[in-house]
């Protein structure tokens, strides 16, 4: 029985986690599916490959070296970047005569992400084989709600190809959802103690005076509506501005990106403050609860002698709103470099520092030459790469 090696090259975080999990399964399923006459080992190497979304065509050179340098006989490599080719969402590009395939991982979405992973894989693995073909891609199709067709990069031979979502409005919603999944914004929770203590303290101190009371009472849904948004705007905004996370434009990266990172790093901000507004309303129930017994509301403010329940939600509504707003801006996350990491452009910035040292590091190896290139030089070779765009043509075999 022959053996084949396949070398996976997960992106660090969540792809990585997401391989580790399939790493033991793959070996069974690769033999089912695509050959039983072939005993498979799957290797497993983590690398970020390319700095940024602008340069992901140059992952193919990048996987080629570590294929050649593990001396494996095919390489998939699963990053954590979006893809976009003439603003369709790329799912995957792959090379039959290198054996690498590229898999973006955010254009999956963030439903059974475990299992649309797995399928790509075995797809790409039958196509790198010879045993498949990129047209027969049925099982990867039904893992979306439109289909997805081949086309060949115009900035390759055609010997690339490429899997783009057909539907640009389904492309780009499971690309930005995914996006915000991969940022895992649920690791930074405990890192906003501070501000929901404030946040908790604050409108604890505010349900005990009978002017709070009384304003619940009197508002209408609309105005706690508004002060709901106002407060978690507020802190989504603060935390924005005061932990830098906002890209602002640059030579190295282009504007469509650029607005993708930003769109994600707001939705993920937002997600993050609205559990954060679910905390402190849970603690505000209990407190206030606690400490405004129903007959003092009553005698308190012009409500009915019969305090229900509308009128507790509307005063923890009221408060929860108010606290949050304030624990914002009084108090900042206890560490910056968490939140800051659940962003990608934060990532990137980190990545492309990163794969500079490391192209330094190999051209000083090469040369013998100690002297790295001036300030002016490296702008001069960013410019060059500046505004590059992945295009495709449509394949005569695409659908």
């Amino acid at each position: 029985m022959s053996k084949r090696t396949l070398g996976l090259v997960p992106a660090p975080g969540r792809p990585e986690k997401l391989v580790e999990k399939l790493i033991e399964i793959l070996p069974e399923v690769l033999s089912r599916v695509v050959d039983d006459r072939i005993s498979w080992e799957i290797e497993c190497e983590t690398n970020t490959l390319a700095s940024s979304s602008e340069y992901i065509n140059e992952n193919i050179d990048r996987a080629d070296d570590i294929r050649r340098k593990n001396n494996w006989d095919m390489v998939i490599a699963v990053t954590d970047l979006p893809s976009l080719s003439e603003r369709k969402v790329v799912i995957s590009e792959f090379n039959q005569e290198k054996g690498i395939s590229i898999i973006s991982l955010p254009a999956l979405g963030c439903f059974k992400l475990k299992q649309k992973l797995q399928n790509l894989i075995i797809h790409h693995v039958e196509i790198l084989y010879g045993s498949g073909s990129s047209e027969e891609n049925g099982e990867v199709k039904s893992q979306f709600i439109d289909k997805i067709t081949s086309v060949t990069p115009e900035e390759d031979n055609d010997s690339s190809k490429r899997y783009i979502i057909k539907s640009t409005v389904t492309g780009w919603s499971r690309l930005v959802v995914g996006m915000t999944y991969i940022n895992e914004p649920w690791t930074v929770l405990t890192g906003f103690k501070t501000i929901v203590s404030l946040a908790f303290a604050t409108g604890t101190y505010i349900s005990i005076f009978s002017g709070a009371w009384e304003l619940s009472l009197e508002y209408e849904l609309w105005r706690f509506l508004l002060g709901m948004f106002i407060a978690v705007s507020g802190m989504t905004g603060w935390l924005i501005y005061a932990h830098r996370l906002w890209e602002k434009k640059s030579h190295n990266s282009q504007t469509l990106y650029r607005s993708l990172y930003n769109l994600t790093t707001l939705l993920t901000v937002t997600s993050v403050t609205l559990v954060n507004y679910a905390i402190v309303f849970v603690l505000l129930t209990i407190s206030i609860l606690l400490f405004v017994p129903p007959d003092l509301f009553g005698s308190w403010t012009p409500a009915d002698p019969n305090t229900s329940w509308n009128d507790y939600f509307n005063l923890i509504w009221f408060a929860s709103s108010l606290g949050i707003l304030a624990g914002a801006l009084g108090s900042t996350v206890e560490d910056e470099d968490k939140i800051r990491n659940v962003t990608y452009s934060y990532r990137q910035l980190y990545r492309h520092e990163q794969i500079e040292k490391e192209d330094e590091t190999e051209s000083y190896e090469e040369s013998g030459e100690s002297e790295s290139k001036t300030q002016d030089e490296s702008e001069e070779e960013t410019e060059e790469y500046e505004g590059q765009k992945q295009a495709h043509r449509e394949s005569e075999e695409a659908e």
